[in-house]
């Protein structure tokens, strides 16, 4: 499902004041990241979808929405974040990304979190709402809606 919001309601959303404009949002459940790992210089593009966190190297990345300008209008994505500490339980592997299990949710929901990063981060100019971590740099790519999955087709006989 996309749902359509106008630029104005969503700077009202980001708390950053800008001209107003008639341009209208597509909302999207997923995002496509771009993480660098500024110790060995290797970047990952990745998705992260709504209510499904990813875990990046020590980071736990959990996206609440994305909206995506339409395709006639000037590029930008926008989507809002959430980057906590991911625990010792959570990192598996410091190499790729990795989705976390119903359990692994379930297990740290009450657990006290190290908030890395709250906002919105904006594809057009990453350096406007940046998280700063010693070792991680994210930002957004653009936003996307999941493809959805078919069956394969019975064959006839």
């Amino acid at each position: 499902m996309i749902r359509l919001l106008t630029l104005s309601a969503l700077v009202c959303f980001s708390g950053i004041a800008i001209a107003q404009s008639n341009e209208t949002y597509g909302q999207y459940d997923t995002v496509t990241l771009r993480a660098l790992d500024k110790i060995t210089g290797r970047s990952t593009d990745f998705d992260v979808r709504v209510s499904e966190p990813q875990v990046y190297g020590s980071l736990r990345i959990d996206l609440e929405t994305c909206f995506q300008a339409p395709p006639e209008e000037p590029p930008e994505s926008v989507a809002f974040l959430k980057l906590t500490s991911a625990t010792s339980r959570q990192v598996q592997t410091m190499a790729a990304p990795r989705s976390l299990t119903e359990a692994e949710r379930e297990a740290t929901e009450g657990d006290d979190v190290d908030l890395r990063f709250s906002g919105w981060m904006y594809a057009s100019s990453p350096g406007l709402s940046a998280l700063e971590h010693p070792v991680y740099d994210i930002w957004v790519i653009h936003c996307r809606a999941v493809a959805p999955v078919t069956a394969p087709l019975e064959p006839s006989e």
